[in-house]
């Protein structure tokens, strides 16, 4: 299989960084080599998902802004996951280094760590202006947007149209929901933002609970998670091209 550039993206608090992570999770299962790259240039959130912690010497800045890195060093290793390393902000990060990021050391980074990896995902940002986000969007072969139903998700969606249109990424779109826990009503939501979702994830109770714990929901046993990972499985298919390529 040859290199793939997937990004998730979405509006904050869609579901799009737990949909990331799990994702990688499902792909790696299959024996691929998967890389994960976060675009939070604020503070490292990657890694509490799976319940590590990030050196200084490591993460996404040192990947950025050294000459000639080694990338590959500079990813860490997922826990349970062999095959899954994650490129995130370090947990003792201090300073403005989020104002020196450009889109050229931004594409460097994305082309080096395809070359690393079978399947590179980026967890993107509902922030136009963040620089990972908006390049991960312009490079992907697919984009899967998260949408979590509310009052404000159709109006995120509406803001961005422009965007979407400028980058030419409407055709890679694929359009994920995450269901609600009964605080929005999934029908009126769906009538309100009037598209179409190829996928809906369940919603998973735990799913909290879990990321406090460093647990990624495919890897816990129980109904709702197992719900959650079911429709992971049909999405790596999608990516992979078929069942276990």
């Amino acid at each position: 299989m040859s290199s793939k550039i997937i990004t998730v993206w979405g509006k904050d608090n869609s579901g799009k960084t737990t949909f990331a992570v799990n994702l990688a999770c499902a792909l790696a299962n299959r024996d691929h080599l998967v890389g994960l790259i976060s675009s939070n240039l604020i503070y490292g959130d990657l890694q509490v998902y799976f319940g590590q912690s990030i050196p200084p010497e490591k993460g996404l800045f040192r990947a950025l802004h050294e000459d000639n890195p080694n990338v590959g060093e500079k990813f860490m290793e997922a826990g349970e996951s062999k095959n899954l390393f994650f490129l995130s902000i370090p947990n003792h990060y201090t300073g403005l280094l989020c104002d020196s990021v450009s889109l050229q050391s931004v594409e460097r980074l994305i082309t080096a760590s395809s070359l690393l990896f079978d399947i590179l995902l980026i967890d993107g940002s509902g922030d136009l202006t963040n620089p990972i986000s908006g390049t991960g969007l312009w490079l992907s072969e697919k984009v899967y947007t998260l949408y979590r139903p509310s009052a404000s998700a159709p109006m995120w969606h509406k803001g961005v149209e422009d965007f979407v249109q400028e980058l030419h990424i409407a055709d890679k779109q694929i359009n994920v929901m995450q269901t609600p826990n009964g605080e929005f009503d999934d029908k009126t939501f769906k009538s309100l933002i009037e598209l179409s979702f190829k996928y809906e994830l369940p919603f998973v109770k735990q799913a909290g609970e879990l990321e406090n714990a460093g647990t990624p929901v495919f890897f816990y046993e129980d109904r709702g998670c197992r719900q959650y990972s079911k429709v992971l499985e049909k999405i790596s298919d999608e990516i992979c091209g078929g069942k276990d390529q």
